[in-house]
């Protein structure tokens, strides 16, 4: 046999097994006249219309015939996953993104929007690998380390979560207050509001922004925040220590945590 015989044979099976690592096949693609896909096109943009004014079911409707007239875009199940998502159809989200994500491998929102199905269904650790599995394709995504840090959040690991969303917000600060068009972003729901608000003000001031640190310190107070002793030696606030505004909610808080 020639020596090559059996490295090819080798790297046959290992690029088999990364593509069915995450246990989702390859779809094969059909013939589409062009004529369906720029209709498929026509009815994307008008669900997409539908989609940013919250008219999921109208968006729906309009996705599921763009999907029907052309079968080969992992865009527009990707963006069916999502409407699905809106309206809490989880089972049926998860089947788009599958789809999506075996119709382009390396598109890494499918994987993302995948693991926020998995997340939102309370499935971690699958949730956990397909939002690591989006950031190995594509880590200037930040909404993808939100993700991951949120889940982190859930699971307790809170230093990971901090490492995360300092991530993201290096990438885009303006992520936590955006909804992207083609990514979910996860909404955790069993962190308590005090450990959530608290790290998102460690977060917030450690890149500097007074605003969001206070807004987030005033959260955190109003749901049980008392430790004011952390806040001092922390030193994620060093960078806003010696703003006036951070002095004086520092002043505030001590009056009214006072016995």
């Amino acid at each position: 046999m020639n020596a090559r015989g059996p490295a090819w044979a080798v790297s046959i099976f290992l690029i088999a097994a990364l593509a069915s690592a995450c246990g989702i096949p390859r779809v094969a693609r059909v013939p589409v006249p062009q004529e369906d896909i720029l209709k498929a096109n026509n009815a994307a943009r008008e669900a997409d219309l539908s989609f940013a004014r919250r008219d999921y079911y109208a968006a729906l409707i309009k996705y599921l015939e763009a999907s029907r007239l052309n079968p080969n875009s992992e865009y527009i199940y990707n963006k069916l996953g999502i409407t699905y998502s809106q309206l809490k159809f989880f089972t049926e989200a998860g089947s788009a993104f599958r789809r999506s994500i075996g119709l382009n491998q390396k598109y890494p929102y499918a994987y993302n929007n995948l693991g926020s199905v998995y997340f939102a269904t309370n499935e971690k650790g699958k949730a956990e690998r397909f939002y690591r599995k989006a950031i190995s394709l594509d880590p200037n995504v930040a909404s993808f380390h939100i993700n991951l840090g949120t889940l982190y959040f859930e699971k307790n690991k809170f230093e990971k979560g901090m490492e995360e969303w300092r991530k993201g917000l290096q990438i885009d600060p303006q992520v936590l207050s955006k909804s992207e068009a083609v990514s979910l972003v996860a909404a955790g729901s069993q962190t308590a509001p005090v450990d959530r608000y608290y790290f998102m003000a460690r977060l917030h001031a450690s890149l500097g922004d007074i605003e969001r640190t206070l807004e987030n310190l005033q959260l955190a107070l109003n749901n049980g925040f008392t430790d004011l002793d952390d806040i001092l030696v922390e030193p994620d606030f060093d960078p806003v220590r010696k703003d006036e505004k951070f002095k004086a909610f520092l002043r505030t808080a001590t009056l009214l945590l006072r016995p």
